[in-house]
């Protein structure tokens, strides 16, 4: 396990986990409960897929913009690839899709993974900061979701159907049993599902794909944040709630006041938390 000082300054939102996480490298197991170990390992999980995963991104970008991969180039099947590079298909998989999102690879079902046709060094350049996760741009990138997704949640208001609605209701009734049963991974993928079926049901693609990007760029901090801000699952689950009853209701009005809030509430208690960990008593 990574020296947990390592951790802090890599994953600044893992530092009131440090202890825990000392804990568990010298063994004493005995001093955490089934939930706090089962968070622990969730995080330490997170933490050595992403860092795989940005390694990975890194490279491959690398390999581009010294022309080792060439635009149209077919690159090798996932198995391979993994095996050349080191790491488990699911890191692979993971740097893959942040590629594709970037517009440096393309994954053609039953054909492969090919090298863009058009991948100008400006466009590296200008998504490597993004990459690099910091508080300025964490709050930059939750801003941006302000506007964003609460748009899209009135437009959805206005254009779901009985499917879209349907799908939102299952996935918070998923939800609801996630956090009953402690399981913040799974959460975590249905937090992210329920927000991307709200962008499919606004019926507009454009917003949409933004709004992948971005959530993209914070699926890292959200799971953190919903492990280590106390009561941030279950804030979440209530204003999904209130979201979903109001796309019920073709209310758009009410939709997008509590995207809003919601939104708003996450910025606060990230400052919030942000702040005490900066000045711990």
């Amino acid at each position: 396990m990574q020296d947990p000082q390592i951790l802090e300054i890599r994953y600044p939102l893992t530092r009131c986990l440090t202890q825990r996480i000392v804990y568990v490298s010298r063994g004493s197991i005995g001093d955490l409960d089934r939930t706090e170990l089962s968070y622990i390992m969730w995080i330490v999980m997170v933490i050595k897929r992403e860092v795989l995963s940005s390694s990975l991104v890194k490279e491959i970008q690398r390999r581009i913009s010294t022309h080792e991969f060439s635009p149209g180039d077919k690159l090798p099947p996932q198995d391979e690839l993994a095996s050349m590079f080191g790491v488990s298909r699911t890191a692979l998989r993971e740097a893959l899709k942040q590629l594709a999102l970037m517009g440096l690879v393309e994954l053609k079902h039953g054909k492969g993974t090919f090298i863009s046709s058009s991948t100008p060094s400006e466009l590296l350049e200008s998504l490597s900061p993004l990459l690099l996760m910091n508080k300025e741009t964490t709050f930059e990138l939750l801003e941006a979701r302000l506007f964003i997704e609460s748009a899209l949640a009135s437009l959805a208001a206005k254009k779901a159907s009985p499917e879209d609605i349907g799908e939102l209701g299952t996935m918070v009734q998923g939800m609801k049993k996630d956090l009953g049963e402690g399981d913040i991974e799974a959460f975590t993928e249905k937090d992210l599902g329920f927000h991307l079926l709200i962008a499919n049901a606004s019926k507009n693609r454009v917003l949409g794909r933004i709004l992948q990007t971005i959530r993209d760029m914070l699926h890292q901090f959200i799971g953190e944040a919903l492990v280590l801000i106390p009561g941030m699952a279950r804030s979440a689950l209530n204003y999904h709630g209130r979201i979903l009853e109001a796309i019920e209701k073709h209310d758009a009005e009410s939709a997008e006041k509590h995207m809003r809030n919601h939104i708003l509430h996450i910025e606060k208690s990230t400052r919030k938390y942000h702040k005490l960990e900066n000045n711990p008593e």
